[in-house]
């Protein structure tokens, strides 16, 4: 929308990421096409990988006008971030809906969720899984992971029943639980904990139901809340290498989520288009070449060193920015399907 207020020709509107699977049609100069990579959406502009600035001027008036390259640099800037605001936008807009129908979000107590399980550890042995709540120990009904821990030191040596539930797609406790009988270790291994998980205190959350006037207004602030949550956790993750390392994962792994997500119900389909969103969003936003940030990073050297300067070699920092994304997605898609 943005490149067509300015003027720019597009050539190509793409669901999904290229290659290519099928043409849908064309429409105003525009073909639309639908793409193998079921992530996101792309636009090709008409002049947008023009590198040779010798050719500039020996192009005809009436088609200079409607090349990306020949906007000034603020509009080219524009239409780089349009792309980006409208992955935060499907964000924004997918929370919104989830909180318009369920209802604003009021804490209501508190309760303990398995973190991290450790492997071979008694824990994992009973086969307590991350994400699992914790509702009692014995007799004694759990409500923080203080009173967790302090229950399972008292219990070393002796076998001791774990009662387990998980949430639902609504972010409630289901009705179905189990219990796990588990004999807490005396001596651990450093940094194990006797048990072998982490747990942390999470709030319950209950859904006041809004009148169908409100429930958008209401449902767009729960959802704007969401979105910017989401995008500071990604923030804080992309600037953390280790971390995202080891939680990076390709469109095989986006694949079973949304398999996952989707036997879950609408809800949860819908939050996990969200969050997929708004990664993107974060992720285009990054200065690395080929990518949206790395494209506004040229876009602002060509105040320092000139625009013709940029143009001659931002084709080739280009290139190997998409070799080095494109050996990303086959060692992340390797990685999910044999060591996941």
């Amino acid at each position: 929308m943005i490149a067509k207020l300015f003027g720019i020709r597009v050539e190509e509107f793409g669901f999904g990421i290229p290659p290519k699977a099928l043409k849908l049609g064309v429409w105003r100069e525009t073909e639309f096409t639908l793409n193998w990579l079921p992530i996101g959406g792309f636009v090709r502009l008409a002049g947008e990988d023009s590198s040779d600035p010798t050719l500039w001027e020996k192009v005809n008036p009436l088609i200079r006008n409607k090349m990306f390259w020949a906007k000034p640099a603020w509009q080219r800037a524009l239409v780089i971030l349009a792309g980006v605001m409208m992955n935060f936008v499907i964000g924004i807009v997918a929370f919104s809906i989830i909180y318009s129908h369920m209802g604003i979000p009021k804490e209501n107590g508190s309760q303990v969720m398995v973190s991290t399980v450790v492997p071979n550890s008694p824990a994992a042995l009973s086969d307590m899984e991350v994400g699992e709540v914790v509702t009692q120990v014995g007799e004694e009904r759990i409500t923080t992971s203080d009173q967790f821990v302090n229950l399972i030191k008292e219990n070393k040596g002796q076998t001791v029943a774990i009662y387990l539930t998980k949430l639902d797609g609504n972010g409630e406790l289901e009705e179905s639980a189990r219990v796990v009988s588990v004999v807490p270790r005396e001596n651990p291994p450093e940094g194990e904990g006797a048990l072998g998980v982490a747990v942390s205190t999470v709030p319950i959350l209950k859904y006041e139901k809004m009148v169908w006037y409100k429930a958008p207004f209401y449902g767009a602030v729960e959802g704007t809340k969401e979105a910017l949550a989401w995008s500071r956790e990604f923030l804080r993750i992309f600037s953390h290498p280790a971390e995202l390392l080891k939680n990076v994962g390709g469109p095989v792994a986006v694949v079973k989520v949304g398999q996952q997500a989707a036997e879950q119900g609408w809800i949860m389909m819908m939050r996990f288009a969200g969050i997929i969103s708004l990664n993107l969003a974060i992720f285009n936003l990054l200065p690395i070449p080929a990518l949206d940030g790395g494209r506004l990073l040229m876009v602002g050297l060509e105040r320092i060193i000139g625009r013709k300067r940029v143009a001659r070699v931002e084709g080739y920092v280009n290139g190997v920015g998409m070799i080095l994304l494109i050996s990303l997605l086959i060692g992340v898609t390797i990685k999910d399907l044999f060591f996941a």
